[in-house]
């Protein structure tokens, strides 16, 4: 029997109230990455769908600034029904960028290696499984935290504000050698409601150049995060992510954190070495999920309007 539901796209300030207490009240974890920075992009509200049924939140789903799938159903509510509406919805928007951006990207979707019901969604909506994967590091913070001294002439600060939003960005995606990162994007992270300034913190080189970074903040649990992580090209090698990172371990345990989490990609070498040199130890995975999305819709189900 199909139930009914209705849905309607994130329509303000009333919704991030309901989505945030949503989230608040679900008994797993959800798989919707920095929710709190991503909202704030208008690109993401435009796409983000929320389900109800007899007026209770029981669903929302977004297409991230990468493609990836993020949602969260409530507990209970999870059926074949829902799950395949989400899903849709996901292929709608990356259909929609693609025709726009003129590319062929694909829906992706991660989910922790061990979790069972997440994997078997997966693979039951046509998402195939990628080599890559995710690591998640884990660093306790109740014992004293190694300090690594910065080269000469250099020092780390706080970022000052959205004065530093350009250069930012140019020391991102120079250390990434991406363009992922744009000025929205990291207004996005500084406007978030977790954000706290003392912990976002960048190393500046003797000739005043932005030369690494950590993005460090609390998670609502009262963990400790550093990530992302990042050190411009002309500047690595020089022993910039271990002080950086160490003085961000620092700034997290007087801000009453007791453990501190990092990530790494399977292919990211340097930062898995980085990682375990500053004492983290690797506590869990993530596998990636693709899912090739048609050009015109193949069924009823995707002819969802954006």
């Amino acid at each position: 029997m199909k139930t009914t539901f209705t849905s309607h796209i994130f329509r303000g300030e009333d919704d991030l109230q309901h989505l945030r207490a949503f989230l608040a009240s679900l008994s797993r974890e959800p798989n919707v990455g920095d929710f709190n920075e991503q909202i704030q992009l208008p690109a993401i509200r435009s796409i983000t769908r929320l389900w109800e049924q007899a007026d209770e939140l029981i669903a929302f789903a977004f297409v991230d600034s990468y493609s990836n799938l993020r949602f969260a159903t409530a507990d209970g509510q999870r059926s074949d029904q829902i799950e395949n509406e989400i899903v849709d919805w996901g292929i709608t928007c990356v259909r929609q960028r693609n025709a726009e951006r003129g590319e062929q990207n694909t829906l992706d979707a991660s989910c922790r290696a061990d979790d069972l019901i997440e994997l078997a969604f997966l693979e039951r909506c046509g998402f195939v499984r990628e080599p890559i994967r995710s690591l998640e590091y884990s660093h306790p913070l109740t014992d004293p935290i190694e300090d690594f001294p910065l080269p000469a002439g250099f020092f780390i600060r706080c970022v000052t504000g959205e004065d530093d939003a350009e250069a930012l960005v140019s020391l991102h995606r120079a250390a990434f050698g991406t363009e992922n990162m744009t000025v929205e994007e990291r207004l996005a992270i500084m406007h978030a409601p977790n954000y706290t300034p003392s912990l976002d913190l960048v190393a500046v080189a003797p000739n005043g150049e932005l030369s690494a970074f950590c993005i460090c903040g609390l998670e609502e649990d009262g963990a400790g995060y550093t990530d992302p992580i990042g050190t411009h090209p002309n500047y690595q090698r020089l022993g910039l992510g271990k002080a950086i990172v160490s003085a961000g371990l620092r700034a997290l345990k007087e801000h009453g954190a007791t453990v501190a989490k990092t990530g790494a990609s399977s292919v990211n070498v340097p930062m898995q070495r980085l990682a375990e040199q500053l004492g983290f130890v690797c506590v869990a995975e993530k596998l990636w999920f693709s899912r090739k999305v048609e050009r015109h819709p193949t069924s009823a189900s995707d002819t969802v309007h954006l």
